[in-house]
């Protein structure tokens, strides 16, 4: 801790502090002897009191010492400082500017955003600085070295900035200012960071990057926090505008889940839903305080084709405006069509009755009907038309006795060329002969033992892949409910090169297993070594498991088994700002190029990877919706879209602990915090000149003021006294 003075020259006026002593030596007078003795007794007082009139004499000195002394360093207006302090003269400083451009920093407040308020404050600071400074501005958003600016560029830079719906978090964005910052040669360095300080934009599980350039700069940098955090937040916001599923079926409604949530106090909001420009339904909800309310909205039948959504909060201008609406994309198209092809009606009967539990009734019945199931035996295959077979999204193959050479062969072409979805799956019927010919092992995931594994009663074990998709929405609920479920028989396979397991016993042994034939378009082969099927009677010699029975898990894998053997259970039409956004192409289609429409009507040329599945748009951050388009091999026009969506968390407008801080930084006394500008001017000038000391030196001049006037009046009241006593000799007597 070092010090300096505002205006030395006064502090020379501390020498001043020797006229007491000086005139206290030389008109010191001495004393005159009387001798008076009769007054003997005055004269031992006099004798008992001379220590303590020398004592106080001194202390009395000294008292007026100090005070001329702290009267001239109080003129001189000493400070005390941490690092080379420079003043605010003209001094080259490298200044580092960091924007906190999140969409948070959207929020109003007496018509002014925070953005434009970090900006004004910013312009403030490059006014101050010279000509030959250096500012680094840093936007959030962008990552990359921030040239060095002049204070002119610089202004033209801050005054561009905008807000931006995918950010990193602040703290790799300090980091680029330090980096910056500590590599500058200017003599004085410091870092601006204007934020509103909500927890979203920071991550507080690490630090802020770039701490130990700050520890190795010449001269240390100055970090200051302006927080920009409104005082009484108050906000409406949609969270979730999701329908039931991304790929609706033709003829049944849509139901869409809208969670909205009021901050800051309750309010009420008419809740509107809009399907391709038109508004279909709304609602006038009331919000608590601080709570989310669900509501639902069901759409009427729509045509086939891609259909653009979004649920809208309407009512009272809202401080934050971005999160009251939210956008959403689904494609409707026909039903899926399955074949099942079994050698018995109860074979097929689980299968079928779970993708199409109502196959009579019309569409739009009630009962939704995603699948439409054709059940065959398997003498009917060999007359179904391989042109027909395309037409199905998957085949069921359940316990079939004596599948031909030519029946593998077609369900080879049907898999491997067509990219079709194959289940297998085998029972007391199968002879392994017939499933291990030359074939059946082109396609099959495992070659199948002479007889069935009998062994005692075992249950299903836990998924060998929680993120694959038949098993990925609910993979706890799915191993709790499989492990209830008696399985009595099941085959041995022995697994193919190629393919994996996917689903075990408790003991082990594999019980569904898949094998993938990569394409223009995947096709898929699933291997269950147990039946899809059960029987009532315990004894019956085809009673293998329980499984279509216990609980849901049956129905639901084989729900999830088709849209994954079509390949749209991973179509993904829904996206937050800055995720990369991946477009299933058809490879029947051969689209070369694609135009991308994005919200605003500006378009962008985009091919995909020669020999890819997907057209991959790489973080798209623009709000709203999205269309691509592009011309096919056939003549016809190949149309999709998306929907991109704020990131939830820029929603949440928690403002971060000042601990938090001070455990990102290193410690509080690495920055400074000013939450206003006045503050901020009051922190720049005290890291600059350091703590003034005049407030305390005038406090100490009050005190020894006052410690003089009471040692004064005790001296010369001391000095008296022998007057006094000569004056009145009857109490001296006494």
């Amino acid at each position: 801790m070092e010090s300096f003075f505002i205006n030395a020259g006064l502090a020379a006026g501390a020498a001043l502090a020797a006229v007491p002593l000086i005139l206290h030596l030389f008109m010191k007078q001495t004393p005159k002897r009387v001798i008076f003795p009769a007054l003997r007794l005055i004269k031992e007082r006099q004798k008992r009191s001379k220590k303590k009139l020398k004592v106080k004499n001194w202390l009395l000195l000294l008292a007026r010492m100090a005070l001329i002394a702290l009267m001239a360093l109080a003129l001189a207006r000493p400070r005390l400082y941490t690092s080379v302090s420079l003043g605010d003269g003209e001094v080259p400083t490298a200044i580092g500017l960091v924007f906190d451009t999140s969409l948070s920093m959207g929020y109003e407040e007496r018509t002014k955003n925070r953005l434009t308020e970090a900006k004004e404050r910013a312009l403030e600071v490059v006014k101050k600085a010279t000509d030959t400074s250096q500012v680094f501005v840093v936007d959030s958003a962008e990552p990359g070295e921030p040239p060095p600016l002049t204070p002119g560029a610089a202004r033209k830079r801050i005054e561009a900035l905008t807000l931006r719906a995918a950010n990193r978090p602040l703290n790799a964005a300090i980091g680029q200012a330090y980096t910056a910052v500590a590599a500058s040669d200017r003599v004085r360095k410091e870092v601006y960071v204007l934020t509103d300080l909500a927890a979203s934009s920071w991550d507080v599980s690490v630090p802020v990057e770039g701490l130990d350039k700050v520890s190795k700069a010449n001269g240390g940098v100055a970090t200051y926090v302006l927080r920009l955090t409104p005082k009484d937040i108050k906000d409406v916001a949609v969270l979730k505008a999701e329908p039931s599923a991304s790929i609706a079926i033709q003829g049944e409604p849509i139901e869409v889940l809208a969670q909205v949530r009021a901050s800051g106090g309750k309010t009420t909001r008419l809740v509107e839903l809009s399907v391709d420009g038109q508004k279909k339904d709304q609602k006038l909800v009331e919000l608590p305080a601080d709570s989310v309310t669900e509501q639902r909205f069901t759409i009427p039948k729509l045509e086939p084709g891609l259909h653009r959504g979004e649920i809208r909060a309407q009512g009272e201008p809202d401080a934050l405006a971005f999160d009251d609406v939210r956008y959403f994309s689904f494609e409707v198209q026909p039903a899926l069509r399955v074949l099942v092809v079994s050698d018995t009606e109860n074979d097929a009967s689980f299968v079928a009755k779970a993708l199409d539990p109502d196959p009579t009734g019309p569409t739009g019945s009630g009962v939704t009907r995603p699948y439409r199931v054709d059940v065959i035996r398997s003498s009917q295959f060999a007359g179904t038309a391989q042109a027909t077979l395309k037409g199905y999204a998957c085949v069921y193959w359940l316990n079939v006795r004596r599948p031909t050479e030519a029946d593998w062969q077609r369900l080879n072409q049907y898999v491997r060329e067509g990219g079709g979805g194959l289940v297998v799956a085998l029972g007391n019927l199968v002879q392994p002969a017939t499933y291990n010919g030359t074939m059946a092992g082109q396609l099959l995931p495992g070659t199948i033992d002479d007889k069935p594994f009998l062994k005692t009663e075992t249950t299903f074990g836990a998924p060998r892949d929680p993120t694959h998709p038949l098993f990925n929405k609910y993979t706890g609920e799915l191993a709790a409910e499989l492990a209830g479920i008696p399985v009595y028989k099941r085959w041995s396979v022995s697994p193919a090169p190629g393919s994996r397991t996917l689903l075990t016993y408790a003991d082990g042994v594999p019980a569904l297993l898949e094998r993938v034939f990569n394409g223009p378009k995947a096709g898929r082969v699933l291997l269950w070594t147990t039946p899809l099927a059960r029987r009532p009677l315990r004894e019956d010699p085809a009673s293998w498991n329980e499984f279509p029975q216990v609980g849901w898990s049956f129905v639901w894998l084989m729900i999830q088994t088709v849209p994954y053997l079509a390949g749209t259970s991973d179509e993904r039409l829904n996206y937050e700002a800055g995720e990369d956004v991946i477009l299933p192409l058809d490879p029947t289609k051969r689209v070369t190029n694609f135009t991308v429409t994005e919200p605003d009507g500006k378009t962008d040329r985009q091919t995909p990877t020669p020999g890819s599945t997907g057209l991959v748009l790489v973080a798209p951050q623009q709000i709203g919706q999205w269309s691509v388009a592009g011309p096919s091999a056939d003549g016809g026009i190949v149309e999709a879209g998306f929907s991109i969506n704020p990131p939830l968390s820029e929603a949440t407008t928690t403002p971060l602990q000042t601990a938090q801080l001070d455990s990102m930084f290193g410690g509080k006394d690495k920055y400074k915090l000013a939450d206003d500008a006045e503050k901020l001017r009051t922190v720049v000038e005290g890291v600059r000149h350091g703590q003034e000391l005049f407030p305390w030196i005038m406090a100490l001049i009050l005190l020894l003021v006052t410690a003089e006037n009471l040692l004064a009046n005790t001296f010369y009241r001391e000095g008296a006294g022998p007057k006094a006593a000569a004056a009145t000799p009857g109490r001296a007597a006494a």
